[in-house]
Parts: structure tokens; C-alpha cells; sequence
């Protein structure tokens, strides 16, 4: 996705260390005003300028929780501010967060064949909450072989819709799956979850358009 990071030259070191991290995800770094998914806000750069940046959504970093930093931002309009050093796992999963919530998956389905949909889509919806039941489960259990094989079987059939940001997140839960049974981990399969039915109400929406072509 296209990130613009606006006050990102207080803390040299970190900025490198992040936009190493950024651009090795794949994400294209934005350095003026322009067409982007997300806005990473430094607030060490000038937190009342950088607060006044009217792109949205946007992320919050900074170095120390001053007091009320957190309310500024989100009287802002930042969705979640984060406390450097950030470790590479917690800035992923708020980058993924963030891109999931704001993501359109009526607007993705739209770019997909609805014959392809009409033949997927069934089954998917069928299976999917069993498939997420397992893969909790195994988090439960430490069982990182089931978890890596459904986090994989995931990120195959979600690919089917176009859902960019299910086949991120469930890329990296088979990637990380060494790590199942860690809070860290839990929690992405929650997020998981909830984009799965996000998903799943806009497959319903989109085959009851399309009745005809299925």
C-alpha cells in the first residue's frame, strides 16, 4: 500500500530502521502530499504541524506518552498512536489493523468474476468459521503445524475475492505460526475473524446481486 510519512527526521535512526521495515513488506513510502492509504505521523517532528495533516487514516509514533498526547490524536483523528522503539510485529499489525478496517471488500468483489464468486463463495462460507474454529484452536494448543496449514488454506481461498488485506494477514500467520500460542499471535487471529465477517456479509450482498450469473 502507499504510505506517506509526514515528521519522520526527529530520530534519524528509527526512521531508517522503519522505512527498511516498510519497504521490505512491500509498501511504496510517499514523502509529499498525494493519493495515499495511510498516513504514518512522527509526532517527534512537529506534533502540532503533523496533527494539522488532514489525511486520514492515519498512525501516530512517538517516543514518550506525554500527557495528553493520546487525546490530541485522537481529537485528530489518529486512529493509533504507537511508542518507539516500535517493534516490527506491533507495526505490522497496525498497519494491517488499519487497512482491513478501511478496506472496501464490496468495492474488491466488484473487480472479481462472478461466476468465479458464484462457485467459490458458497463453500467458502460454509467452511470458513470451522477453519478459523481450528486455527484457534491450535493457537490454544501451541500447535503451530495446524496453525501454519490453516493459516495457509486461508490465504488460498480469500485470494478468490480479491481481499488483499486477508491474504496479508493470513500470509502472516502462516510466516509467524512458530508463534502460535503467544498473546501477540491470538490477537491477529482475532483480527482475522472479524475481517472474515466483514467479508462474508459483503460475499452475501454480492451473490444476492448476482443471482443471475451464478
Amino acid at each position: 500500500m502507499k504510505i506517506l510519512l509526514v515528521g519522520g527526521h526527529a530520530t534519524p535512526g528509527h526512521d531508517a530502521v522503519l522505512r527498511t521495515l516498510l519497504q521490505g513488506w512491500g509498501h511504496q513510502l510517499l514523502h509529499a502530499d498525494g493519493p495515499a492509504d495511510l498516513v504514518l505521523l512522527d509526532l517527534d517532528g512537529g506534533a502540532d504541524a503533523v496533527l494539522a495533516h488532514p489525511a486520514r487514516p492515519a498512525l501516530g509514533l512517538a517516543s514518550f506518552d506525554h500527557p495528553g498526547t493520546a487525546a490530541r490524536c485522537q481529537a485528530a483523528g489518529v486512529q493509533m498512536l504507537l511508542f518507539k522503539p516500535v517493534h516490527p510485529a506491533q507495526l505490522r499489525a497496525a498497519l494491517e489493523a488499519q487497512t482491513a478496517h478501511t478496506f472496501d471488500y464490496a468495492q474488491a468483489l466488484a473487480q472479481a468474476d462472478p461466476w468465479i464468486v458464484g462457485v467459490v463463495a458458497p463453500q467458502f462460507m460454509q467452511d470458513w468459521p470451522q477453519q478459523l474454529a481450528a486455527l484457534e484452536a491450535a493457537t490454544q494448543a501451541g500447535d503451530a503445524a495446524t496453525a501454519h496449514r490453516m493459516a495457509h488454506t486461508l490465504k488460498g481461498l480469500v485470494a478468490n475475492f480479491h481481499a488483499s488485506p486477508l491474504v496479508r494477514r493470513a500470509q502472516a500467520l502462516e510466516t509467524d505460526s512458530a508463534q502460535c500460542a503467544t498473546p501477540a499471535y491470538q490477537a491477529q487471529v482475532a483480527a482475522l475473524h472479524a475481517d472474515l465477517g466483514r467479508l462474508d456479509m459483503a460475499l452475501t450482498e454480492f451473490c444476492l446481486a448476482h443471482l443471475d450469473a451464478m
